[in-house]
């Protein structure tokens, strides 16, 4: 008979198939709680940390074309019907056409007015902005910007709000400073969410301003890997809780119940050692290191027994020595034989470091 002929059949077929399934979700669950682990702690450099209360990263931002996103703290910008901790508006420069991009805006707005003929001109148009808390699936040490973007990518939320585009000029001459600024409707004395200052017509002279820490924020270096992580967990983690959230929620609660029991029972339990050792030493009874010879004995009789083969003694037996001779296991038991005394372990230190100094030190001749 050929050895493929000999080959258990469970070696074929839907057992094979099995084991192939197995391992592809074990390692679907490794690599998704990898990512996890990632997504929770990758660390969050800032990017607007600078003297000039995040200008500079805002103003390379803009001039370079791309898109800035700003995060508001709401309980400085008060907005109606905003009942979230934090909203975010996208800005967008167009160097070409010297144009401003707010998003939700109708139309993009002029940073500067061609015809302005009085100091100051307002116009009120719409905007949207992402609204988000930093609770929820984020972790505590989240940046705030990171916490408020990364809530509404996982719960999507926009609120529509007005906002007042004021230009203004000051100066005489051909190179007055012209400057535009963005703020919620309705409350002109509040601190404005973005500002743009040119000198003139010189467009290298573009500084754009924003407020800092706390009032405002920009997303860490790291946000956008979070995003992406995001994408990846959140839809799995949703589809995981739908199909088996109540059998998850009950199995981690007893995994957590488990571990808070065997804390207490290992706690309790070095108490009640440290109660039997002081009693033991009171009554006279055997040290430690007598019962467990005796317990090695008994246990050695037991393993000639036929019947008892079974029962794996000699494993017994193998970890009552390791556990004997483990350091911090010994130690547990001088304090619960002898008492806690940090003095002496001081003291003694410093007798052995002595001892030390003296057997290094050069001894002296006879003269």
């Amino acid at each position: 008979m050929s050895s493929s002929e000999s080959k258990s059949p469970m070696a074929y077929g839907p057992w094979k198939l099995f084991r192939f399934a197995l391992r592809v979700s074990l390692s679907a669950v490794l690599a998704w709680f990898v990512l996890a682990l990632l997504w929770a702690f990758l660390p969050s450099p800032l990017r607007d940390h600078d003297p000039d209360n995040g200008s500079i990263y805002a103003t390379s931002r803009l001039r370079t074309g791309k898109t800035l996103t700003r995060v508001y703290d709401s309980h400085y910008f008060r907005i109606e019907h905003n009942n979230r901790q934090g909203f975010a508006i996208d800005y967008k420069l167009d160097m070409n056409d010297l144009t401003l991009t707010i998003d939700g805006s109708d139309h993009p707005l002029p940073i500067f007015k061609q015809d302005q003929t009085v100091d100051s001109v307002t116009e009120q148009i719409n905007a949207t902005a992402r609204i988000g808390d930093r609770d929820g699936a984020n972790l505590p040490w989240f940046e705030f910007a990171d916490a408020v973007l990364l809530y509404w990518w996982i719960q999507p939320d926009d609120l529509q709000l007005l906002v007042d585009i004021i230009w203004t000029v000051k100066g005489n001459g051909e190179d007055p400073l012209r400057r535009m600024e963005v703020q919620v409707a309705g409350h002109p004395s509040r601190r404005v969410l973005l500002t743009l200052e040119m000198q003139g017509s010189d467009t290298s002279s573009i500084v754009v301003g924003s407020p800092g820490r706390p009032y405002s924020f920009s997303p860490s270096k790291t946000y956008p890997i979070r995003v992406a992580l995001i994408h990846v967990i959140a839809p799995t983690a949703v589809f995981v809780n739908d199909l088996l959230g109540n059998f998850v929620g009950q199995v981690i609660e007893s995994v957590v119940t488990a571990i808070f029991v065997l804390f207490v029972i290992a706690v309790y339990g070095f108490f009640a050692l440290a109660i039997v050792f002081s009693l033991w030493r009171c009554v006279g009874g055997p040290s430690f290191e007598v019962v467990v010879e005796r317990t090695q004995a008994r246990l050695a009789k037991l393993r000639e027994n036929e019947r008892l083969r079974g029962l794996r003694i000699e494993a017994l037996q193998e970890g009552l020595e390791r556990l004997c001779q483990n350091e911090r296991f010994k130690k547990a038991v001088d304090i619960c034989r002898n008492g806690w005394h940090p003095e002496r372990e001081m003291a003694r230190a410093a007798e052995v470091e002595i001892d030390v100094e003296k057997e290094a030190s050069p001894k002296e001749g006879p003269d």
